[in-house]
């Protein structure tokens, strides 16, 4: 009878690949750390009042992979004011992609009706870019003069 040695031999293999994935586990994960593989964006508070209302300067936090194509970001802020509703919209293009954290400032022009000071609005930010750099926040912001 012949005595089957195939469990040695897998397990030799199995010890191997284990050896070589946990060789270049640490550098998998620092290049991930490095560049994220999808989009990340935040609006942020609080914002600032400007021209008497015709204006809200709002800073937003992005982050998008390196090579993203085409990137962009779009703003809108809707608040209740006195006598209906105050919206507007911003928008930036060519945004720069470095894998990390930046931060860009939007100017949001009111539509119809001017935004108050010292008051909540709710902010909606889009973060567009081509493969995978999609993303969206919505939040209330406070929004000081």
């Amino acid at each position: 009878m012949r005595k089957f040695s195939g469990g040695r031999t897998l397990a030799v293999v199995a010890v191997a690949g284990g050896a070589l994935l946990a060789s270049i586990a640490p550098v998998m994960a620092e290049v991930s750390a490095q560049s994220p593989s999808q989009g990340a964006v935040r609006v942020e508070s609080p914002a600032k009042w400007k021209t008497w209302g015709a204006v809200v300067e709002v800073k937003v936090t992005y982050s998008c992979p390196v090579g993203t194509q085409s990137p962009y970001l779009s703003l809108s802020l809707t608040q209740s004011v006195l006598g209906g509703v105050a919206s507007g919209s911003g928008y930036k293009e060519n945004l720069d992609c470095t894998g990390g954290f930046e931060t860009v400032t939007l100017n949001v022009t009111a539509n119809e009706r001017a935004f108050q000071f010292w008051s909540t609005a709710f902010a909606k930010a889009d973060l567009r870019g081509y493969p995978n750099a999609n993303a969206k926040d919505e939040r209330e912001i406070q929004i000081n003069p």
